[in-house]
């Protein structure tokens, strides 16, 4: 007749099963975690490129523009290391290559209606959980550059 397993034996084995599977949990959740803060920091990007974007095809000034899109990226941390580039094409978006600029006094920007303004802007995302995952950016650190381009016609 079989001797059944002691008590003692099954906790150790309830423990060692416990240690295997807690890493992968772990990575699992780390992994939703930061996927989440690095979408939602990339959707509010996209929303402060779009907020200048509007900003700039209604004709406004380039410091104007600059200054909605530091006043709108406030919900981004360190909104200090935006990087903006603002662009402008009068052949039909084939080529981005006249940056945009104000006319005389600065009361409205210099490209032409109906042509198409490009604000471009980058961002560094600190990786909530450090180094961790750092594999992601390119080369590893603990910082993952975010971008955002969004063009409108000038009206």
């Amino acid at each position: 007749m079989r001797k059944p397993i002691s008590r003692n034996r099954r906790r150790g084995a309830a423990l060692v099963e416990f240690a295997l599977i807690v890493p992968l949990l772990l990575l699992l959740v780390l992994g939703i975690i930061e996927f989440g803060v690095l979408m939602m920091h990339q959707l509010t990007l996209v929303q402060v490129a779009r907020e200048g974007s509007r900003h700039a095809s209604l004709g406004r000034p380039v410091a104007e523009i600059e200054q909605r899109i530091t006043n709108t990226a406030g919900a981004l941390p360190n909104h200090e290391a935006l990087q903006i580039d603002l662009s402008w094409s009068s052949n039909d978006g084939q080529t981005y290559d006249q940056t945009l600029g104000d006319i005389g006094a600065g009361e409205e920007n210099d490209a032409l209606p109906g042509s198409l303004i490009k604000v471009t802007l980058g961002w560094p995302h600190q990786l909530i959980t450090g180094s961790f995952f750092s594999w992601l950016s390119d080369p590893p650190a603990d910082t993952v550059p975010l971008r955002a381009e969004v063009v409108m016609r000038r009206e």
